[in-house]
């Protein structure tokens, strides 16, 4: 007697049609885990649907286990809040997505530990790295990681700002790269920018917000040859930044220079290839001299705010 035919004797093309006919991706990833077979159907069934693999907070984590063992090497981008973040699956991650480029988590205080090991883990593939930590987050383990990471290209960060931060200078092939500083007690947080970026020879935009620029304490570049994207906001400036020949866009919003007209003499040096430009600075870097001096040295500008400007076009006594 021949024995009976089951749901695993039949071929691929069925099983997806099977897949496609059930509700929700909770009854198929039910289906999925019942033989390795027809997780090796699901997988066959979703293709390139996990490309980018977003966890809900109401699901179950076992499930998505399932969904990693089986659709692991097809994820390329993870995106986490610090409410969806599970330690079980970050290791899910670790070990099944070997392709995975690019994350954006936000974590908290009890996510750094298994977060370090997290990035650890991915050092071999990730190329883009966002994370935004609650204030509470003071560790220092996070940004050392990070430093691991030899092939990242982009780095956004937001959040509390430790001495881990000195340790990115190891990243040497950075082309993006984002600081905002967000603690309690501070308005900015001293970070040496100079040096944490000098051996940065391929980054092309640099934001960072909350800090103060000074002096390094050692040398540094004065010139940051591939630099087309520059914004500072709420910075104190103390120090003079290096040349950018291929500078584009240069926003400085809200900050203090402590160098007496440094803001308009950087554009003048700098203004060659620059388009746009969105300056409030403290105290107010132009009068109408130097304003049309800036202008003429910009000769691709697009665009440009200044509020000096708009205040002197605004007060009647000029």
């Amino acid at each position: 007697m021949r024995n009976p035919r089951t749901i695993t004797d039949l071929p691929l093309e069925v099983l997806d049609i099977i897949f496609s006919n059930l509700r929700n991706l909770r009854d198929k990833l039910r289906l999925a885990q019942v033989d390795e077979y027809l997780g090796k159907a699901f997988s066959y069934h979703s293709r390139s649907d996990f490309k980018k693999f977003s966890p809900k907070i109401h699901f179950p984590v076992r499930l998505y286990r399932v969904l990693l063992a089986n659709c692991g090497p097809s994820i390329v981008e993870f995106s986490c809040g610090s409410d969806t973040w599970s330690d079980l699956l970050a290791k899910s991650i670790a070990k099944h997505c070997s392709n995975l480029e690019s994350v954006n988590i936000s974590a908290s205080l009890r996510n750094s530990h298994s977060l370090q090991f997290f990035l650890l883990n991915l050092a071999n593939s990730l190329i883009s790295v966002e994370l935004k930590l609650n204030d509470s987050c003071q560790s220092p383990r996070i940004l050392n990681a990070v430093a691991e990471l030899k092939h990242l290209k982009k780095f956004l960060y937001e959040g509390y700002i430790d001495r881990g931060v000195n340790q990115l200078c190891k990243l040497v092939d950075l082309e993006e790269l984002q600081l905002v500083y967000q603690g309690r007690g501070y308005r900015c947080r001293a970070v040496n920018l100079l040096q944490i970026c000098g051996n940065m020879t391929n980054l092309r935009c640099l934001t960072v917000s909350n800090i103060c620029i000074s002096q390094p304490e050692s040398f540094h570049p004065m010139i940051w040859l591939n630099l087309k994207d520059l914004k500072m906001q709420n910075c104190e400036i103390s120090t003079a930044m290096p040349d950018c020949p291929k500078l584009k866009t240069l926003y400085i919003k809200f900050c203090k220079c402590r160098i007496k007209g440094y803001v308009s003499s950087f554009i003048l040096k700098n203004g060659r290839n620059i388009e746009e430009i969105d300056e409030s600075c403290e105290p107010a870097p132009f009068d109408g001299r130097s304003f049309l001096e800036v202008m003429r040295s910009c000769p691709k500008l697009q665009w440009t705010f200044s509020r000096s400007q708009y205040q002197r076009g605004r007060n009647p006594s000029n």
